[in-house]
């Protein structure tokens, strides 16, 4: 059977892959309204438990739409609990630790997916996302205070005002 008629065949799975798409167009509160329906399908249709990337992927975008960081985490936590095979998971466990503010505790979970899968991209995206920010200007001063992001915006655009002058020569 192709991923296709298998998708066709599980509603769940059809409503969690729009969840993701919805994810991706970073439209949160969409996303976990179907995330939380491809888990009541899997409900309804019998299963004891739903699956756990459900679970992750709802915990996910519930902390990226900042509406429950408590809940995102503790339901990725949970999924990986259940689930520790799944680079996947541990990959959306480590977003969610950064966004918490928890860094040794989201490289570990990166940690532990490479550890899975090598090389696994979406890690590898994740860890670059990462590294390429800088750290604040005013480091008494929380990242999303409005001077800590109007000095970054301003330290970005001198920077490519200065790389776009040395790069044309």
């Amino acid at each position: 059977m192709t991923s296709t008629a298998t998708a066709a065949a599980d509603p769940s799975e059809t409503t969690f892959r729009k969840g993701l798409q919805a994810l991706e167009r970073k439209t949160y509160q969409q996303a976990i309204a179907l995330f939380r329906e491809s888990i009541e399908q899997e409900r309804q249709a019998g299963t004891k438990s739903p699956r756990m990337k459900y679970v992750s992927y709802l915990g996910l975008a519930l902390t990226l739409a900042n509406v429950r960081s408590e809940e995102g985490l503790t339901l990725c936590q949970k999924a990986v609990q259940r689930e520790f095979f799944d680079p996947d998971l541990y990959c959306n466990l480590g977003i969610v630790y950064l966004r918490n503010r928890q860094k040794a505790l989201a490289f570990e979970s990166f940690q532990k997916g490479l550890n899975l899968r090598p090389g696994y991209r979406r890690i590898q995206d994740a860890l670059e996302r990462y590294e390429r920010r800088f750290d604040p200007i005013f480091g008494f001063l929380p990242r999303s205070h409005p001077i800590n992001r109007f000095a970054g915006e301003l330290r970005y655009r001198l920077r490519m005002l200065l790389a776009g002058r040395t790069g044309g020569d």
